[in-house]
């Protein structure tokens, strides 16, 4: 092997010095050139017709049955000449110099030398599908709500990730509560965690409990209070905690507690700053993170926020209720699912009120001011809430890469990028879906993603479905909140499954976002999923 390129691209470095001497076997006592030809000019034309079910390019009897018996032929040479293999040269996408895409036309050169003659061989391949789901492993389970030892709970960082990697997780994010809860008083020591530890005693703990399996992260799970900073200088009478909180946020990519010099304006001191300021609190946090560096390899961020368990008995968001104001600071995701919920069907109050701030930002989210991203969490290991004992919540994060063999080795970086641009899936027991629609230019876009279209054109694209459970799945795709239904098929999996749903509809103007939601059948074993959406306008 001489020479190997796609597109211009010399890939020969790629393979290995053993790769480079490729066996010939001569085929001319075995079946003859014109049949070997004939066979292999079906063989493509079978492929194309699997993989784009094109009428085109359907058989006649006659061809079939040529193309059976030169399959069964070929087969019958390959048995007999054991020695006969393929050469295969594998690569890792994330190593190549280029981009491979879905629907991509790559030219491809290989030149052999045979004794002193030289053989080219110049093509065209088509990549016909990039799948998320089983050749890209990108989209990753992951508990974004957990506690530890470090806020009170009764689980260590080391425990909660042999936990997580037996339930099937690969990436954990330690949410604990820092000091000053419940507390009124203006805060003295601004850097601690609820047992006197520090910012860095706690993230060093969190990411040296990481494994080759699991991957774990610190962050935080702040209070937001109903009252301003200023009015509460001095302690008040309302100690109920019922009372004083207005909803519980969650911080991610976050480099400290304290955000800057002057904790009072900009930290995350518990029942402290109103939720506006709160999650602007967060964002600013470490909204443009270091490179990773020798002295700093795995840095956090861009730090970002995210609703936890919005319409729970307990510590609610009252935000969407007079007299507690408006909330029109970005967030990044929105938990639809956590634990002790008993319902997660799609008029369930958290599920329904995330469509609705979905449809009340849709204007921003053209803007690039980012959306309320489809999340869960378990609340694993919440001293308050003893008796939801299990982790059993999967937000699925789509990663820019397939993951690493060690997890220790996994940028937080990207981790942090990913929650910030709503690259997510919530699952109640492990199933995931992927949608993806095609642009006006023909490429397939992932969730999270925002185009534009023309009015009245056709959208394309499709569901990958994997099941977490045996049964009949309804799959859905809506449009806005309930404005439409324009997919609605069931089908019938077994647990481990993947299937891939073609989609396509009509897109009708202005403002959307589509997103998809799979419902299992079982009452006892209800999973169900909701994307993140894609959003499109005229």
């Amino acid at each position: 092997l001489m020479e190997f390129s796609i597109d211009g691209h010399d890939l020969l470095p790629f393979v290995s010095e053993a790769q480079r001497t490729l066996t010939v076997h001569r085929l001319d006592n075995e079946i003859s050139r014109n049949a070997f030809r004939k066979w292999d000019n079906y063989r493509k034309r079978v492929a194309i017709l699997r993989v784009r079910n094109d009428e085109r390019t359907s058989f006649s009897p006659a061809e079939e049955r040529e193309f059976r018996e030169g399959s069964l032929r070929v087969r019958d040479v390959m048995r007999r000449r054991g020695e006969m293999m393929p050469a295969v040269f594998a690569f890792s996408v994330s190593e190549l110099p280029f981009q491979i895409a879905a629907d991509g036309h790559y030219r491809v050169r290989v030149t052999v030398e045979r004794g002193q003659a030289h053989t080219v061989w110049e093509g065209e391949i088509l990549i016909v599908d990039v799948e998320p789901l089983v050749t890209n492993s990108v989209w990753t389970p992951a508990d974004l709500h957990i506690h530890s030892t470090f806020g009170g709970g009764p689980f260590t960082p080391i425990r909660l990730a042999s936990d997580l990697a037996a339930g099937g997780y690969r990436i954990g994010y330690v949410t604990d509560e820092p000091a000053g809860w419940c507390r009124s008083a203006v805060p003295t020591i601004t850097a601690t965690m609820q047992n006197g530890d520090t910012w860095v005693q706690y993230r060093t703990a969190v990411r040296n409990a990481s494994t080759m399996q699991v991957a774990m992260f610190p962050g935080a799970e702040i209070s937001a209070a109903h009252v301003v900073q200023g009015d509460r200088t001095k302690p008040s009478p309302l100690l109920n905690p019922f009372a004083e909180h207005n909803g519980h946020a969650l911080a991610y990519g976050i480099q400290n507690l304290t955000g800057s010099n002057t904790f009072e304006n900009t930290g995350f001191r518990y029942n402290w700053f109103v939720p506006n300021t709160l999650l602007s609190n967060i964002n600013g946090n470490n909204p443009f993170p270091p490179s990773p560096t020798a002295g700093n390899p795995n840095p956090p961020g861009p730090s970002s926020a995210s609703i936890a368990h919005p319409s729970c008995d307990f510590y609610p968001w009252r935000v969407w209720s007079s007299p507690y104001g408006t909330l029109t600071a970005r967030y990044d995701g929105f938990e639809l699912m956590t634990g002790g919920q008993l319902f997660f069907d799609p008029n369930h109050a958290p599920i329904a009120r995330w469509r609705r701030e979905l449809l009340s930002r849709l204007g921003q989210t053209f803007l690039g001011h980012g959306f309320p991203s489809a999340r869960t969490g378990s609340d694993y290991g919440n001293r308050y809430v003893t008796r939801f004992h299990e982790i059993s919540f999967f937000t699925y994060i789509g990663l820019p890469s397939p993951l690493p063999v060690d997890m220790r080795t996994l940028l937080q970086g990207n981790v942090d990028l990913a929650l910030r641009a709503g690259r997510t899936v919530a699952s109640r027991l492990g199933g995931v879906a992927s949608l993806r629609l095609r642009n006006a230019q023909g490429v397939l876009q992932e969730i999270g993603s925002r185009f534009t279209m023309p009015v009245n054109s056709a959208v394309e694209g499709n569901i990958v479905l994997r099941a977490a459970r045996s049964g009949n799945h309804r799959v859905r795709i809506i449009e806005n909140d309930f404005l439409r239904t324009v997919h609605d098929t069931t089908h019938s999996m077994t647990a481990g499954g993947t299937i891939t749903l073609p989609v396509r509809f009509t897109f009708p103007g202005g403002q959307r976002f589509y997103h998809v939601i799979v419902e299992h059948s079982s009452i006892s074993a209800n999973d169900t999923i909701y994307t993140s959406p894609i959003f499109i306008r005229q």
